[in-house]
């Protein structure tokens, strides 16, 4: 039987913060506060009724492995 592959540290930090960052923009819209986000090179406040409009876009995070060369 294979043993199942654990996810890296990486893998596990980028999952933890993006369940921080979701309870956080859920947390706001609950209790109708105004969010900061960045957009187009800016920090800008959004009302609590944009909040559910918010969908992030993932930005693909890449690892280089040590001595390899690109």
């Amino acid at each position: 039987m294979k043993k199942a592959t654990e996810p890296s540290l990486t893998q596990k930090a980028m999952r933890a913060l993006s369940d921080a960052v979701a309870k956080v923009v859920e947390d706001h819209q609950r209790r109708g506060r105004p969010l900061a986000v960045w957009r187009e090179g800016k920090a800008v406040w959004i009302s609590a009724t944009e909040i559910g409009a918010l969908r992030e876009t993932p930005i693909p995070y890449r690892t280089n492995t040590h001595g390899a060369k690109s």
